[in-house]
């Protein structure tokens, strides 16, 4: 295994070496993670040179500063440590990280295969200003919406069942007597109707409540905890404000939140992606 990471380091050490680093080139970009890889490399080394080449005015003066990155780059992906000159200090950090995806893939995603080229000519056009085959601001913004895409892909292979799940059991619940359906998809049952007012977007208010997933497993619980809380109407879930805004202070509802109303793809440890939620709610009071 020892032996396997010398070689790839070495791979990425010549790959980084063996390139005309003065000059913007114009990469080709063939598929999705070709592009994904430039366009790191060019957001990259855009953020460096307006943070740190910003006051660099002559041709010479901003050539010798990126040599003295990429070699601090090279330095970083072969591990070597010593004193170094704060913009090679910036390379070898960025040579450090590089070095650590070439294993763990690209940004830390391991379906994400690193191209050390693409990177490197994109690191450099960067430095250089240049928007050979992109702009910086392009660059940022598809590295930004390529990952949340492929992220979202991931969450809905892995918690897809959550979704299929929880929408079967709303479509079964919705025919049950008591059981009221909103044109958001919110459900809910008044287990008892309070005579007091109704809280506002603006309300604060103190709550009981008990709330599970549909399997029953219990992930949050102020009545197990013994002490009510107490929030802003607009700071929760979705799903909780608009039935919040339906209850008289002195109700008991039943609440049956879809995803999308509640956490959607975020995951909130025990609450996982896509899960639809279930939670017995006290309207207390409004406080304020």
């Amino acid at each position: 295994m020892k032996n396997i990471q010398i070689i790839i380091t070495v791979l990425l050490v010549a790959a980084f070496s063996s390139c005309d680093n003065s000059k913007a080139k114009l990469p080709t970009l063939k598929t999705q993670i070709d592009s994904l890889n430039y366009a790191f490399g060019l957001a990259n080394g855009n953020g460096i040179k307006n943070y740190y080449l910003k006051d660099s005015t002559k041709a010479d003066s901003l050539k010798i500063k990126i040599a003295s990155i990429l070699k601090g780059v090279k330095d970083g992906m072969k591990g070597e440590a010593s004193k170094y000159t704060e913009l090679e200090e910036i390379g070898k950090n960025i040579g450090s990280a590089l070095k650590e995806q070439s294993t763990k893939g690209l940004m830390g995603d391991s379906s994400l295969k690193v191209d050390i080229k693409l990177i490197q000519q994109g690191l450099i056009n960067g430095l250089r200003g240049s928007s050979v085959q992109m702009t910086p601001e392009t660059a940022q913004q598809y590295v930004n919406i390529t990952m949340q895409k492929l992220q979202e892909e991931k969450s809905i292979k892995q918690y897809g069942p959550n979704k299929a799940a929880g929408e079967a059991f709303l479509a079964a619940n919705k025919a049950k007597a008591g059981v009221v359906t909103t044109a958001s998809g919110l459900q809910y049952e008044v287990i008892k109707k309070g005579m007091g007012a109704m809280p506002s977007d603006t309300s604060r208010v103190k709550v009981h409540y008990h709330g599970t997933l549909i399997d029953g497993t219990v992930f949050d619980s102020s009545v197990e905890r013994k002490e009510p809380a107490v929030f802003g109407v607009n700071q929760v879930i979705k799903g909780w404000t608009e039935a919040l805004k339906l209850m008289p202070v002195g109700s008991k509802y039943k609440l049956y939140i879809p995803q999308e109303l509640a956490y959607g793809k975020q995951d909130q440890g025990k609450i996982k992606p896509f899960s639809t939620l279930i939670f017995d709610v006290e309207l207390i009071s409004i406080e304020k």
